[in-house]
């Protein structure tokens, strides 16, 4: 829902500070909706990479949709509409190869439940196994998953529905067959099975070498059955499994040999828990016409991440390392793919973070998305007023090798004054900083939106007083220098960060949105060219209209976080609008906008997790003196040049939020700066980048919507990907640079990560 239409006919909020809008389209789409039934269709996205991704809220829900879309292949393929198919079986029978483990029964009992009379089971239907595995710990087999929780269940319909002696008739069974010799017949004629019964008894023996040749002689027979029945391609009309939070699928952990086979097989594949595999191979997965994977369980967002993400490393190198992307081996293979997920799949490690200060112990927590490399990259991620989970893009998407923590904010901030609370959030990042680098570890810090307020406070933390000047680095306090010097190594990234003067840009902005609506013409959203002016000593300042535009902002916040029980009235509100966000899907609100990771993150983890009151001290505190943290900018942007430290801005034109053009000019600042302390020409010529990345719309037609494009991280649309995908790319860049200037120096051990990506930037 874009946030625009709001503000026409709420024209008070005009006045309310960037951040809020956000939170107030939250409440505006919330009354009403509670008693709404869920939409019946799953919404599926396809994503840039091809494949097309369903987000539930929980993983009935999740088989429910993924069981709507195997019916809907069944229709297609019972009118005729796919390719022509490969032999007489596969005229006759929808087939389908189901994967082991407990996440498919989800689907079966939802096929079940939804679609019983929808598909002819008995009649067209026919089950294979991917997969058939002995000797695993803690995993049911695919025969016991398919047989008791669908098959069984189904034969015993099919006799309530049609009764006994038709059943009898139809499967060939005499006359006054039992009900259990009805299930069993139901089970055979609708199952081509692994039969691995004879590799489990020689395991059981303590004959591994027996086992195994037993194995081959089944792979063998069941290569020769699929061939048979399905022709050389052994193409399915779809595949149903889950994946694991490593990636693996099928039979196929990471690095397992037997993922280099392409050409479609059935094959022996030896775990490294001492399990034995007969199944289906890569080859089989790629060629079939759909494969539908079901996501549930804690942590899998990483082996998702991997899947969609681009990745510098060579592409058959990712298939090792999380197998799940040999789906990606083409366009045409990726787009075969369907992908639901339920809430909890979506979920990342907790991560806890302990510091002293004013004397008291203060705890921050933060999503951790670990990274496959020890002591490699550690990338810390700090949210503006969108939330935390603004971040989900670049925490599942930036490089497997990267450690990547988005920083909470604590609630001890809740109780400072405001003078104090943006420094509190510069002193728990600069804790973490150091941390790091006491063992060298490459730390680059990226700050979204109102969190440039807390990247200037920390670049300004080696000062005593604010209104000091910045000294030398060698006049540095130790502990000041090994900040410094962490931040050389790794560098600062801004997106679309704030600075104060921003806020005489919103309210002109949402009148050329009102404007363009009313006329259907076409207003580009922009700033002023020139904000800053240069001081006698070259530095910046604002000029004359931007100066005024600070001092005459409205305090209406200030005014009512004053007001007495405030915290009260704003904690109720925070409840009331909590349990109306559990009695409606959110995301389904936001279909037209064609944005599963938004959807979620609105509809769930936002609205039941934020603290309203939170959020507005936060406000408040970045408000109380737009003068003096306009100067602090500044000072950061000097603090910069004077420290050697890489700096990337990411900002997009049609920002209605934050002034680009602001961004702009002060990339100009910086890069004259840099140019003449490093006596170069060229910006590409830089040992110490000062960079500027200006996204520009794909389709060329302006945002109505707040959110879009500034929430650059957490694309909201298609297009709002695509720029997620862009910034995602210039931070990996930009962070392998600088790590390996610092290699280079000697200042940090060698990371094989860099290795990797200089490699690929040579190919």
């Amino acid at each position: 829902m874009p946030i625009s239409p709001m503000l026409e006919w709420m024209p008070w909020l005009h006045s309310i500070p960037m951040g809020m809008e956000p939170w107030i389209a939250c409440l505006g789409i919330l009354p009403g909706l509670a008693r709404r039934k869920s939409f019946e269709k799953p919404l599926l996205v396809q994503e840039t990479a091809g494949f097309n991704l369903s987000i539930s809220p929980e993983i009935r829900t999740t088989g429910r949709h993924a069981a709507q879309i195997a019916a809907e292949k069944y229709e297609a393929w019972l009118s005729g509409e796919g390719p022509p198919e490969d032999t007489d079986f596969k005229e006759q029978y929808f087939t389908i190869a189901v994967g082991g483990g407990n996440t498919v029964k989800n689907e079966y009992k939802a096929l079940l439940k939804h679609h019983f009379h929808d598909i002819d089971w008995l009649e067209h239907v026919r089950f294979f196994f991917l997969e058939e595995t002995c000797n695993a710990q803690n995993w049911e087999s695919t025969r016991t998953g398919l047989a008791t929780t669908f098959l069984a269940p189904l034969a015993r319909k099919l006799i309530a529905s049609k009764g006994t002696r038709e059943l009898t008739e139809t499967l060939d069974l005499q006359r006054g067959a039992s009900r259990e010799e009805i299930v069993q017949r139901v089970m055979e004629v609708m199952t081509y099975p692994i039969d691995a019964r004879k590799v489990e008894q020689r395991i059981k023996r303590g004959d591994r070498k027996g086992a195994l040749e037993s194995a081959r002689v089944e792979a063998r027979r069941y290569q020769a059955l699929v061939r048979k029945l399905l022709g050389p391609s052994m193409s399915f009309h779809l595949i149903i499994s889950g994946f694991g939070r490593n990636g693996g699928i099928g039979a196929f952990p990471p690095y397992t040999p037997e993922l280099k086979r392409k050409k479609p097989a059935v094959i022996v594949v030896e775990n490294p828990d001492g399990a034995i595999s007969v199944a289906l191979n890569r080859g089989v997965l790629t060629a079939a016409e759909t494969v539908s994977l079901i996501v549930s369980g804690s942590l899998k967002l990483r082996a998702l991440g991997r899947f969609e993400m681009e990745d510098s490393a060579a592409f058959e190198q990712t298939v090792m390392e999380t197998p799940i992307r040999m789906l990606r081996e083409s366009t045409e293979t990726a787009e075969k793919v369907y992908i639901f997920a339920d809430d909890r799949a979506l979920h990342f490690d907790e991560g806890t973070f302990q510091f002293e200060e004013n004397g008291k112990t203060v705890e921050i927590k933060s999503e951790v998305r670990d990274g496959d490399e020890e002591g490699g990259i550690h990338i810390l991620l700090v949210h503006g007023f969108m939330g935390l989970y603004s971040y989900i893009n670049l925490l599942i998407r930036l490089p497997s090798a990267w450690r990547v923590s988005a920083l909470r904010r604590g609630k001890y901030a809740k109780t400072l004054p405001d003078a104090e609370v943006f420094p509190h959030y510069a002193n728990t990042l600069r804790k973490m900083i150091l941390r790091n680098w006491r063992s060298k570890r490459p730390t680059p810090i990226c700050c979204h939106s109102f969190a440039g307020s807390i990247s200037d406070h920390l670049l300004l933390s080696v000062l005593r007083d604010y209104d000091d000047p910045l000294p030398e680095f060698d006049q540095l306090k130790a502990e000041d220098r090994r900040l410094v010097e962490a931040l050389q190594a790794a560098g600062v990234i801004h997106i679309a960060t704030w600075a104060p003067s921003d806020l005489c840009h919103i309210t002109p902005n949402i009148e050329k949105l009102r404007a363009r609506k009313q006329d259907n013409k076409k207003r580009s959203i922009s700033s002023p060219k020139h904000i800053y002016d240069a001081t006698p000593e070259g530095s910046l300042k604002l000029n004359k209209a931007h100066r005024e535009g600070l001092i005459s902002t409205p305090p209406v916040l200030e005014k009512l976080m004053k007001a007495p029980g405030i915290e009260g009235v704003i904690n109720a509100l925070n409840v009331g609008v909590r349990y109306l966000a559990k009695k409606v899907d959110v995301s389904k609100l936001l279909k037209h906008q064609e944005a599963p990771y938004g959807q979620r993150l609105l509809g769930d983890r936002v609205l039941n997790k934020v603290s309203f009151y939170g959020v507005l001290k936060e406000i408040n505190a970045a408000l109380h003196q737009p003068e003096e943290y306009q100067n602090r900018h500044i000072k950061a942007l000097d603090a910069i040049i004077k420290y050697d430290i890489p700096y990337l801005s990411i900002i997009h034109r049609e920002d209605l939020m934050v002034s680009a053009n602001r961004h702009a000019q002060e990339h100009e600042y910086l890069l004259a700066a840099r140019l003449e302390k490093e006596g170069v020409k060229r910006e590409r010529d830089l040992a110490v980048p000062a960079s500027l990345v200006l996204l520009d719309r794909n389709d060329n037609e302006p945002s109505d919507d707040l959110i879009d494009p500034h929430f650059l991280i957490l694309s909201t649309t298609r297009g709002g990907g695509s720029n997620a995908r862009k910034v995602t790319a210039a931070m990996t860049s930009f962070v392998h640079e600088n790590v390996a200037h610092a290699i280079d120096a000697g200042r940090v051990t060698p990371l094989e990560s860099v290795k990797k990506w200089r490699g690929s930037k040579r190919r």
